[in-house]
């Protein structure tokens, strides 16, 4: 039986490849002839290649590297982007048919373990994953249940924030290159002399203008991602806290394991201590008095004369 993931999976590529054929198909005429959107197309980008050439081979070395890093910059950006943005949708984090299918299971009176791990098991998305961590640990306490819950939502959430940090390095990289390749162009325009300088400090704001304007549009980028990222996480939690509610009504905790009890010692008393240590518990002593003595304090005698 094939997973629900690995179905669409499937039917993408095959999308994809269908949409491809389409485009080859509509491309060509009925007589062979190419398409005139496609043929203006073509001619658009022999000419921009044509430039492009023309300035490589009319620019020093020196300033081709900050032009060819601001080309790697965008290049990386829009793959960045690109990427998160398929990566960061709702339906593919939290999809629709494994959350009505699991809230169905939670909201059944008779809640069975099996059919949720088996249920959590076959899905391969980040909401299934943070609910199997909570469903593991069925019948332990709500405390191990909160932990398993968490530490599987923060693995989650550096999975959903990986490579959205490249878009606030792009922002803080392109400005710095265009300024260099600006400088570079500024120094070479003087350095040449000449009453048509204006036109070649025209041509040097260049870079920096390109590199400010990605900045800009990589930090609106970076933005955009983390606030679907922080979203997400809060769908994220929420859904664990629910898993958590609903196993803790189901399966009561297990009691705590206690250690066997140690008999009794009796109580020991406490005697004040006094300033040269601690006070010894005290005996009775008996003493005998003579008869003599005995007989002269009933008689009020002075003990000194006997």
């Amino acid at each position: 039986m094939l997973r629900p993931s690995l179905v669409r999976h499937h039917g993408l590529r095959a999308a994809f490849g269908l949409a491809v054929l389409v485009v080859v198909v509509t491309c060509s005429g009925a007589d062979g002839n190419v398409n005139p959107w496609v043929e203006r197309g073509l001619q658009l980008a022999k000419q921009t290649g044509a430039k492009i050439a023309a300035w490589y081979w009319a620019t020093p070395p020196a300033e081709r590297i900050p032009s060819a890093g601001l080309v790697a910059c965008g290049v990386l950006g829009g793959l960045t982007l690109l990427d998160r943005m398929f990566r960061l949708r709702r339906r593919r984090v939290m999809p629709n048919d494994f959350m009505k299918r699991f809230k169905d299971r939670m909201d059944d009176v008779k809640l069975e373990r099996g059919k949720i791990l088996d249920l959590c098991e076959l899905n391969s998305s980040p909401a299934s994953r943070v609910a199997l961590a909570a469903v593991k640990r069925w019948g332990r306490s709500t405390l191990d249940l909160e932990r398993g819950v968490s530490i599987a939502t923060r693995v989650e959430a550096d999975r959903l924030k990986r490579n959205v940090g490249t878009l606030r390095r792009i922002a803080a990289m392109a400005p710095l290159l265009g300024l260099l390749g600006s400088l570079l162009a500024a120094g070479r325009a003087f350095a040449t002399g000449g009453n048509d300088w204006a036109p070649a400090m025209a041509t040097a704001l260049a870079p920096v203008t390109a590199g400010v304007a990605m900045a800009i549009l990589s930090l609106v980028a970076y933005d955009g991602l983390m606030g679907r990222v922080e979203k997400l996480v809060g769908n994220l939690e929420r859904l664990g806290a629910e898993t958590i509610d609903a196993i803790s009504m189901a399966a009561p905790p297990e009691p705590p394991r206690t250690a066997h009890p140690q008999p009794s010692e009796p109580p020991q008393r406490r005697h004040s201590h006094g300033p040269s240590g601690p006070a010894r518990t005290p005996h009775q002593y008996r003493v005998d008095i003579p008869n003599a003595i005995a007989r002269a304090m009933e008689h009020d005698e002075d003990l000194y004369d006997l």
